[in-house]
Parts: structure tokens; C-alpha cells; sequence
């Protein structure tokens, strides 16, 4: 059942802590990976928001290299639920 569960497209929220100065030069690079469909230069607690799109293990793949980006400090990954709220 798990490998049923892996295969559904699902939705990722990823709030990035980028050291300053840096922004501009992060977002490109995260704009051009697989399953990325946005990301953002947002004022806050984070500095960059970015949207993933795919199956678990495209949106596994995608955080890690996001992880490895020079100048992303830490990451925050929000999954979205399947389940609508009535």
C-alpha cells in the first residue's frame, strides 16, 4: 500500500532561512529544479517560499538539493494534507 500511496501527486510548502544578501541569487536556482511550480522572496520569519509538486519521492529529491544550495541555511517543509476540511 505504500508504494500505492507514493505514487499520488501531492503538494509541498518549503519556507526557506536564506543568509542575507543572498535572495536574489537563491530563487533562481530553485525556480529551475524538477517539481518546483514557485517560489518567492517573502518578508518574515523566512526569506523564500517555494511551492512542490510531484510524488513523495520527487518532493524528497527536490528538498534535499534545495538543502544543498549555498546560502540556505535552514528549511522548513510543510506537506499538504489529501483530506478537505468540511
Amino acid at each position: 500500500m505504500a508504494e500505492g500511496l507514493a505514487a499520488f501527486k501531492k503538494r509541498a510548502y518549503v519556507l526557506m532561512e536564506v543568509e542575507p544578501g543572498h535572495e536574489v541569487a537563491v530563487i533562481p536556482k530553485i525556480q529551475k529544479m524538477p517539481n518546483v511550480s514557485q517560489a518567492d522572496f517573502v518578508h518574515g520569519e523566512y526569506d523564500v517560499v517555494c511551492v512542490l509538486e510531484g510524488n513523495y519521492g520527487d518532493i524528497d529529491k527536490a528538498i534535499i538539493e534545495i538543502r544543498k544550495l549555498p546560502h540556505v541555511r535552514k528549511t522548513v517543509t510543510l506537506t499538504a494534507f489529501d483530506t478537505h476540511l468540511e
